[in-house]
């Protein structure tokens, strides 16, 4: 008789957060960075309005800071996420330079992308230990589930 395992509850539970938290960044990359003509978006055009711009940044990087614990990146990525918010915000202090930087400067982009290629690889391990499960092999699950949940 060939009994298959399945993976743990909670493994199961961080996969479908993981692919949730996934995409909000992609939405949120899109509308941030992509309004318009795929190019330019909220963020370069709240840039305009005095304060307006500096809010949005700081607020949305503190919002990928947290996406960042949800998803439990490493700490290099929190803290490129703080520098890259920061230089973002002290950039967007230089009126017309700070703005024109702004629309090449995709820190949201990059932040958000750094994110979204760690859950990749949370996703490709939950992944390939399903396939290995689905082949019979024997995992250590416990050993999964400190990897992916600390």
């Amino acid at each position: 008789m060939d009994i298959k395992k399945s993976l743990p509850v909670k493994i199961e539970a961080h996969e479908a957060s993981l692919i949730q938290t996934k995409n909000e960044i992609q939405k949120f990359i899109k509308v941030s960075e992509g309004l318009i003509y795929d190019q330019v978006g909220l963020d370069a055009c709240l840039g305009l309005i005095p304060v307006a711009g500096g809010m949005y940044t700081g607020i949305m990087g503190i919002w990928l800071l947290s996406q960042s614990y949800k998803v439990r990146a490493d700490n290099e990525d929190k803290l490129m996420i703080v520098a890259l918010t920061f230089v973002d915000l002290v950039v967007g202090i230089v009126p017309i330079f700070g703005d024109i930087l702004d629309a090449f400067l995709r820190v949201h982009a990059l932040n958000g992308n750094r994110l979204i290629t760690h859950i990749d690889k949370q996703l490709l391990l939950i992944e390939n230990t399903r396939e290995q499960l689905n082949q019979g092999f024997d995992l250590d699950l416990n050993a999964l589930e400190n990897i992916l949940l600390g």
